[in-house]
């Protein structure tokens, strides 16, 4: 209440059950069936990548689409924030991983996926649990800088060779 002058009731259960459904379920499965159905797992996993490029791409359309006015009307006020938010996060990302004795490989991994937080399940969490429609724009923002930094790093680092060395060399 003091920074925001008002009570925003938090549904923490609806939260809990959203988080369980969209996020761990998820993992619990393929986990699952990587353990107990791996060759129908090795099967698929060349079509992953496209199907994750789809998926990306029909996130961030319905989540812009939905919110699209209010967006177009923010303008740069709230771009440059959301923007540097993942650029930080990407950098933070690796720098700090680099630093505590992370390889190459493992650092640029943990760099795009920190400037990539899922801002998808941001916006799900602020559709289903928040009454006020302004909530889901940030998010949404969000998403469109999520998906361009994170595959703008993929794309730059897959041209920039790493040390045959490389490992991590954690004490």
């Amino acid at each position: 209440k003091g920074l925001l002058g008002a009570v925003v009731p938090v549904d923490a259960a609806g939260i809990a059950k959203s988080t369980i459904q969209v996020v761990l379920a998820p993992i619990a499965i393929g986990m699952s069936l990587n353990k107990f159905f791996p060759a129908a797992v090795k099967a698929i996993l060349p079509f992953a990548p496209v199907v994750g490029v789809v998926s990306t791409c029909l996130l961030v359309a319905s989540a812009v689409a939905q919110v699209a006015e209010p967006i177009l009307n923010a303008g740069w006020g709230l771009q440059i924030p959301i923007l540097l938010l993942h650029l930080v996060g990407g950098l933070v990302g690796y720098l700090l991983p680099r630093a505590t004795g992370f390889g190459e490989t493992s650092s640029r991994t943990m760099a795009i996926e920190t400037s990539m937080k899922s801002s998808a399940f941001g916006f799900l969490l602020a559709k289903l649990h928040f009454g006020e429609y302004a909530a889901r724009v940030p998010s949404a923002v969000s998403v469109v800088w999520m998906a361009l930094t994170g595959s703008i790093l993929a794309v730059i680092w897959r041209y920039i060779p790493v040390p045959e060395d490389d490992e991590d060399k954690l004490s």
